[in-house]
């Protein structure tokens, strides 16, 4: 399933107990709509109050319905800011979270208050230097220790991160922030955020980044951004059209 979702009202994706999270509401609605109660893979583990485009989720069930019946199924049970995109069948082995060669996050930076978009955005009062902001981000391609830019009570497996994309685009009043990498710490891309605002208030120099990839220090802590600014925008496949060249292997999974 490719869902959409505001994270405002959410604790986050997963499930958790006496909190009201995104894999909940999908998973009431799905034993409203099919009377079963699977597990749900999901590809990203958004935070309380982060937002997604294009997160991936699948599950196994019996049902015989065609998946675009069990998606209309799904929204007319679903609240307003939760929304199934598509589904499709795929194979029994397939994990939304482990099968991923990529994820790409956006992250909303903006210029002035607004009335309309101010839980999608991180309102900065003070002008960016956009130039040392680009500068600092071109450091975080190839593969770092992000451990610097990590919640330090979270247990890390891996923390040493391929980026294979990092940008600023500006707008009208929004500059955005994506990021792509074959898979992130907790916190990590709200910390990078933090960092590169401060070096767009000139607070700190550019070559900040590099020390913090080179370093293992809690300064990024300080400077983590709100979770209203950022997006998982996408989930990449291998396969898909401008997936990375990294093999992941595949683990057992289910349908969706």
């Amino acid at each position: 399933m490719l869902i959409e979702y505001e994270g405002t009202r959410y604790a986050g994706w997963q499930i958790q107990q006496g909190q009201r999270t995104v894999a909940g509401e999908i998973l009431s609605a799905i034993r409203g709509a099919l009377g079963e109660a699977p597990k749900l893979m999901g590809a990203g583990r958004t935070d309380q109050g982060v937002h997604a485009e294009g997160q991936v989720a699948n599950f196994f069930t019996r049902s015989t319905h065609p998946a675009p019946a069990i998606v209309d199924s799904l929204n007319g049970l679903l609240p307003a800011d939760i929304n199934i995109l598509e589904a499709r069948d795929v194979p029994m082995s397939f994990h939304a979270r482990h099968d991923a060669a990529s994820r790409r996050y956006r992250y909303q930076i903006a210029s002035r208050r607004s009335a309309f978009f101010k839980r999608l955005i991180w309102w900065v009062r003070q002008p960016l230097d956009h130039q040392a902001m680009e500068q600092a981000a071109r450091a975080l391609i190839g593969r770092h220790d992000f451990t610097s830019f990590a919640d330090k009570g979270a247990e890390i497996a891996e923390p040493r991160v391929r980026v294979f994309q990092a940008s600023l685009r500006r707008g009208d009043f929004v500059t955005s922030f994506s990021i792509e990498a074959d898979h992130f710490l907790p916190r990590m891309v709200r910390r990078i955020v933090g960092v590169l605002v401060q070096i767009g208030f000139h607070n700190l120099p550019a070559e900040a980044m590099d020390r913090f990839l080179s370093e293992i220090v809690d300064d990024p802590a300080a400077w983590t951004s709100p979770p209203s600014g950022l997006f998982l925008e996408r989930v990449v496949y291998p396969g898909d059209p401008g997936a990375p060249p990294v093999p992941r292997p595949a683990t057992s999974g289910s349908r969706t």
